[in-house]
C-alpha cells in the first residue's frame, strides 16, 4: 500500500447505488471486558447485534478521512455524513491534510477532525495509518525510527517491543488506535522491490520472535496491530501495487516458513491480519475468469485456511483496493471491494461510499448472506472490546505523552540503531577511520530522491569529529568521467545508497541517474571506498561486490546515521549479523 495511490479515491468516494435502510438500534452495554492480551474469539459485548444494517456494514469499512467530501455527502456536516454512512474506521492521509488545510499545520487540525467524527459516531472511531518507520517519517514533529530489518539485525526482542511502544506512544498522542504494521513478510527474493528492508528477515525463526514482540509492544499501549501481508510477500519479484503477485512456494515450503510464521503470530495474539493481493497457488483451486485470485478475493485463503484451518478469530483486513494487484478480476473497483467482503474479508481498505449501498442492497436481496456480515461485525466488535474501543464512555481520543515518554522514544531509537549496524566486510581493515589519517571525505549519494539534506546528519557528525565532508548527489559519469582522478584526491570515499521501495516505483535495481552515479563511484580507488546501504541490504552485493569495506544500515533515520558514524570512527563496535542471506547467486 502506498499513499501515492490515495488521490485516486477522491473521485470515487461519493458514488452511490441501490437503496438504504435506516433502522437504528440502541447499543447495549456490558461490564465484561477481556484483557488486552487475550485473543478472545467472540465479543462478550453483544451490543453489535442491535446495530442497524448500515451500521453493521460501516464496521467493515476503513475509508480515507476526506473530510470535505464527507461533509458534502452529509449535506454539509460530518454529523449528516455519519447518519448516512456510519463508517467504523478512518485512514488519516497526511497528503489530504496538507493539501486541504494548507497553510495550517496538519497536526493542528487533526484533533478537531477526530473530535468531530467521534462526536457523531455511535462507538469510538478506529483511526489508522501505517507508520512502519515511526511517525516522524510522515510528521516531522515526531520521531523517524529504524525500519523492520534494523530490528531483525539487532535481533533483540526487548528492543523490538520498546520500538513499537515508542511508535504507539506517539500514535496515541495524535489520536491513532490502529496501525497497519508490522510487516510480517519474509524477503526471500533479493530482487523483490516492495518488501526488502521493511521485513525483519528472510528466515522465519529469526523473524517470528521479533514480530511477536512488535505486536505486544503495540498492544501494550492500546494500539491495534496488523500482521501483513498474508499469505506472505517477498518470494517473487512482482509488486502487488502494480500486478497480482504470488507466493510460489510448495505446500511443504510454505508451511515450514510463512505458514509457521502466521500460525505463530495468530497464536501470539494477532489482532488483525492484512491479506495481500497475493496468490498462493499450492493451496488454491478456485479461479475467477480462469485465473487464481489474490488472497483478497479468495475464500479458500481467507475462510478455509485462515479462519478454519488456522482457527483465526481476529479481523481480516484487505490491502488497499486501488492497487493493481486486485484489479481485473471484476469490472471495477467497487465490485472488487464487494467481492473481497463476500469472500471473507472483515474490513475492506479504502472502499468507495457506494460499497455500503451495494452491500446493503445485496444482503436485502439475499445475494450476500447475513451471516457473512454478522461474522465480520462480531470479529470487529471483539477486537474493539479487546482494546476498549467498543463504547464511548470514558473514551479518550488521544493520550498525551509525558517528558519521560518522549525521552523513552529517543533512547529506544538510538538503542535500536546502535545494535543494528552490520559490518558486512572490512577485509582491508579500513575501519575505523581517523581524521588525523586523512580528513577529506567525499560522500557520494546514490538514490532516486537525493538532496544534500538527506545525509546532513552524517556530514555534521563527521565534521564534528574533525573531518571535512563534500556531498555529491548521483555524480553522473558523463559529467565526471573526464575528471575522475580529482575524486581520488579525497582521503576516503563513502558511497551511500538510499533506494528504498517506491523510490522509484518499478524495480529494486538502479536506473538512469543512480546507475550513472554508481558508475562514477566504481571508477574510484576501492581501497579508499566504504560502501554503505541505508535501505536495500542487497545493493552492496549487486553494485559494490569487490569493495573490501561494506556496511548495511537499513534505514536513513537520524539515529541510524549517527550510529553509522560511530561505527566508522570506532566509537561503536558493530556486533550485528545480517538478518538476510547476501550471497544469493542471482545477485552475481
Amino acid at each position: 500500500m502506498k499513499k501515492i495511490y490515495l488521490s485516486l479515491l477522491c473521485g470515487l468516494l461519493l458514488g452511490t447505488s441501490c437503496n438504504r435502510t435506516a433502522d437504528k438500534g440502541n447499543a447495549a452495554s456490558t461490564s465484561d471486558k477481556p484483557s488486552i492480551t487475550d485473543n478472545t474469539p467472540i465479543a462478550k459485548d453483544t451490543s453489535w447485534k442491535s446495530l442497524s444494517l448500515r451500521e453493521k456494514i460501516g464496521q467493515t469499512m476503513m475509508v480515507v478521512a476526506l473530510t470535505e467530501d464527507h461533509k458534502a455527502a452529509g449535506n454539509g456536516s460530518i454529523k449528516g455524513f455519519l447518519e448516512k454512512y456510519p463508517v467504523g474506521s478512518l485512514f488519516i492521509a497526511d497528503w489530504y491534510l496538507k493539501e486541504k488545510y494548507a497553510p495550517k499545520d496538519p497536526l493542528a487540525v487533526l484533533p478537531e477532525i477526530l473530535k468531530e467524527y467521534n462526536e457523531y459516531s455511535k462507538v469510538p472511531m478506529l483511526v489508522c495509518e501505517d507508520f512502519e518507520r515511526g511517525i516522524g517519517e510522515t510528521y516531522s514533529k515526531y520521531t523517524h525510527l529504524p525500519v523492520g530489518m534494523s530490528l531483525g539485525a539487532a535481533a533483540d526482542t526487548a528492543l523490538a517491543y520498546n520500538s513499537e511502544q515508542a511508535i504507539a506512544m506517539e500514535a496515541r498522542e495524535m489520536g491513532f488506535n490502529w496501525l497497519l504494521h508490522p510487516v510480517s513478510d519474509l524477503n526471500m527474493n533479493p530482487l523483490q522491490e516492495l518488501v526488502v528492508e521493511r521485513s525483519v528477515s528472510d528466515d522465519v525463526d529469526k523473524a517470528l520472535p521479533i514480530l511477536k514482540s512488535q505486536i505486544n509492544g503495540l498492544h501494550s499501549k492500546k494500539i491495534i496491530s496488523t500482521v501483513k501481508h498474508f499469505p506472505g510477500d517477498g518470494v517473487t519479484m512482482r509488486n502487488q501495487h502494480i500486478v497480482t503477485t504470488a507466493n510460489s512456494l510448495s505446500k511443504d515450503e510454505w508451511m515450514n516458513s510463512f505458514g509457521k510464521l502466521f500460525k505463530g503470530l495468530i497464536d501470539g495474539g494477532a489482532a488483525s491480519i492484512m491479506v495481500g493481493h497475493i496468490q498462493l497457488p499450492a493451496f488454491q483451486t478456485q479461479k475467477i475468469n480462469g485465473q487464481l485470485p489474490p488472497a483478497t478475493l479468495s475464500k479458500e485463503l481467507m475462510v478455509d485456511m485462515l479462519k478454519k484451518q488456522f482457527n483465526y478469530k481476529g479481523v481480516i483486513i484487505t490491502d488497499a483496493l486501488n492497487m493493481g494487484g486486485c484489479a481485473g478480476y471484476y469490472k471495477n473497483e467497487l465490485e472488487v471491494s464487494v467481492q473481497c467482503f463476500a469472500a471473507g474479508a472483515d474490513v475492506v481498505l479504502w472502499p468507495s461510499l457506494a460499497y455500503m449501498d451495494t452491500v446493503e442492497a445485496r444482503i436485502l436481496r439475499g445475494e450476500i448472506p447475513m451471516k457473512r456480515l454478522d461474522d465480520a461485525v462480531e470479529r470487529v466488535w471483539a477486537m474493539r472490546e479487546r482494546f476498549g474501543y467498543n463504547k464511548k464512555e470514558n473514551h479518550e481520543i488521544a493520550t498525551p505523552m509525558t517528558d519521560a515518554d518522549k525521552a523513552f522514544v529517543k533512547k529506544t531509537g538510538a538503542a535500536v540503531a546502535d545494535k543494528a549496524i552490520t559490518v558486512v566486510e572490512n577485509s582491508d581493515s579500513l575501519l575505523p577511520i581517523k581524521a588525523e589519517n586523512g580528513k577529506r571525505i567525499a560522500l557520494i549519494e546514490i538514490g532516486e530522491q537525493m538532496t544534500v539534506e538527506k545525509f546532513a546528519v552524517t556530514k555534521r557528525e563527521l565534521e564534528s569529529r574533525g573531518f571535512s565532508v563534500d556531498i555529491l548527489e548521483n555524480p553522473h559519469f558523463y559529467a565526471w568521467g573526464y575528471r575522475i582522478d580529482s575524486l581520488n584526491n579525497y582521503d576516503k570515499i563513502l558511497v551511500c545508497f538510499e533506494n528504498r521501495y517506491f523510490h522509484p516505483l518499478g524495480t529494486c535495481l538502479l536506473k538512469n541517474k543512480e546507475s550513472f552515479g554508481v558508475w562514477t563511484a566504481n571508477m574510484l580507488d576501492p581501497k579508499k571506498k566504504i560502501a554503505i546501504s541505508y535501505a536495500n541490504p542487497y545493493s552492496l552485493e549487486i553494485y559494490e561486490g569487490i569493495v573490501p569495506t561494506k556496511i548495511n544500515a537499513y534505514s536513513i533515520d537520524t539515529f541510524t546515521q549517527k550510529a553509522v558514524v560511530k561505527v566508522l570512527t570506532g566509537e561503536l563496535e558493530a556486533t550485528a549479523t545480517s538478518p538476510v542471506k547476501l550471497n544469493n547467486p542471482m545477485l552475481k
